[in-house]
């Protein structure tokens, strides 16, 4: 953890994440919030994890009380959740919905999940990244974000590595699998950017933002 200036980072390497087997495939738990909270137990207030789908037809878990963003990354997807609508998602596409709702997945592939307790809220945005990206966060968060609002910027390559650095002189290689959180409490007052550049052959990056209350 590097702590600076109201902003602190995080960075969870790919090696570090744990993998559970479930009935439709593998689920790999990128981060969960608090720390020290239990999936099982839902107790967590947020949760980013990466899911490897190997059966045909499967049945999302039930998740009372937490609201689910799902993204196609890889393969494409027909999540059909029961009397509510019918999603089709190719690679990039998300889906929004309740974790109550009753929820059947056909297709297989690999998806990225957020699951969201009460008061949170988050977006998710991929970006293909053919040389360099440069993206200004100070001026998005004035925007989005109140004075009492904590929020959390997670960085994930997903089909390669990638070069980040923001503003306050963080420069770091992030690789394949692994999730780089960046807190930010409140507005930032001074100038703050994220700079993506490709290592080796284009990768597409997906940009979590995930928002509460302090």
């Amino acid at each position: 953890m590097i702590d600076s200036m109201g902003f602190s980072v995080k960075i969870i390497r790919q090696e570090d994440q744990k993998t559970a087997s479930w009935s439709g495939g593998a689920t790999t738990q990128m981060a969960i919030y608090p720390e020290d909270a239990s999936y099982e137990q839902r107790n967590f207030d947020w949760r980013i994890s990466r899911a490897a789908i190997h059966a045909e037809e499967s049945v999302f878990t039930s998740l009372p009380g937490y609201r689910r963003l799902l993204m196609a990354t890889h393969g494409e997807f027909v999540l059909e959740h029961e009397q509510r609508h019918t999603a089709v998602l190719k690679p990039f596409d998300q889906d929004s919905f309740d974790g109550a709702w009753t929820t059947r997945c056909r297709g297989k592939g690999n998806d990225l999940n957020v699951m969201l307790g009460p008061g949170y809220s988050a977006e998710m945005l991929p970006v293909l990244i053919r040389d360099t990206y440069r993206e200004d966060v100070q001026q998005r968060l004035r925007l989005g974000a109140a004075a009492d609002t904590v929020s959390y910027e997670c960085i994930h390559p997903v089909d390669g590595d990638v070069e980040f650095s923001s503003g306050d002189d963080l420069s770091v290689v992030l690789r394949q699998g692994d999730l780089l959180i960046y807190k930010i409490n409140g507005r930032p007052e001074k100038p703050l950017a994220f700079s993506y550049a490709k290592v080796g052959a284009p990768v597409h990056v997906v940009r979590i933002t995930i928002r509460g209350s302090r």
